[in-house]
């Protein structure tokens, strides 16, 4: 029986707009699973490295410009191919962000303008312990879209951290940081914690201070530690800040006293790559 024609034309016309519904389904589902900022900026060293581990590459327009300094973070080759920013928010906005992620302790002025400007920023605290690390970490993946390599970067970190066993012998050994300048950090700070972990007592224990603090020769050479890390010790020009490390008295505990070297990227900020000073730490338990 022959096909009536207007039958064909309204048959022609349903095949025509399946087609472009499928069409338009794939494009809607191409979206979707691209969905979240596509043009991140990170302006702190901290959070560097988590938008590192957590964000595809391509997603990545900007990190600080101390992502690329050795002492500061551990990104390595990871910038190449990257814009590097100095914080200012004439680079932010030149960039066109769709998210602007930095720590509560960033630069002001520049959170400030953008804030006003409607750009979206994401403000990460300060992580001073482990736990804080986990907490950032969830707060980012939440902000640039959870997905299975997210979801794959926490839980992995999560276990590990929960696997740890902590050391409860009721003599440990004093662990002590002792920085450029003096400068050491006690209780409430991410050093304090995973020394902690690692099974020391902490000079912020002993000393029964928070945060940071310069603490005199004096004082260090009276608490004895058992074991001792210097940071980098800067000695580019026209930089002193090191010099009280060269005094003969503290080379002289040093030679009594284990040192080791813990690089400051691994815990100058809150990262799943903390755990490489923690297991540095174990490993400097073990040997005393």
């Amino acid at each position: 029986m022959p096909v009536n024609g207007k039958r064909l034309s309204t048959f022609s016309r349903v095949i025509s707009a399946w087609c472009i519904g499928l069409f338009f389904l794939g494009y809607a589902t191409k979206i979707f699973a691209f969905e979240g900022p596509q043009r991140i900026v990170s302006i702190n060293v901290c959070t560097d490295q988590l938008v590192a581990l957590l964000a595809e590459k391509d997603r990545i327009v900007s990190l600080s410009h101390l992502a690329n300094d050795p002492y500061s973070s551990w990104l390595g080759t990871f910038v190449d191919g990257l814009v590097l920013n100095h914080g200012t928010a004439e680079e932010v906005i030149a960039l066109s962000p769709d998210l602007v992620v930095t720590t509560s302790f960033g630069f002001r002025p520049t959170i400030s303008i953008l804030k006003k400007l409607g750009y979206p920023v994401l403000e990460l605290p300060i992580a001073k312990n482990l736990d804080d690390v986990s907490t950032n970490l969830v707060l980012l993946a939440s902000a640039i879209g959870d997905n299975e390599k997210t979801q794959a970067v926490i839980g992995q970190f999560n276990r590990e951290v929960s696997s740890q066993t902590v050391p409860l012998n009721s003599q440990l050994p004093l662990f002590v940081s002792y920085e450029a300048n003096g400068w050491t950090m006690g209780e409430n700070s991410l050093t304090n914690n995973v020394a902690q972990m690692a099974g020391f007592e902490t000079i912020g224990s002993r000393l029964d201070f928070s945060g940071g603090l310069k603490v005199d020769l004096e004082k260090l050479l009276t608490i004895k530690p058992d074991l001792i890390e210097l940071g980098y010790q800067w000695s580019e020009a026209p930089a002193l800040v090191s010099q009280n490390l060269w005094h003969p008295a503290l080379q002289e505990l040093l030679k009594r006293t284990t040192l080791i070297n813990i690089p400051d990227a691994l815990w100058l900020c809150g990262s799943p790559k903390t755990l490489d000073a923690l297991h540095i730490l174990q490993q400097a338990r073990e040997a005393l």
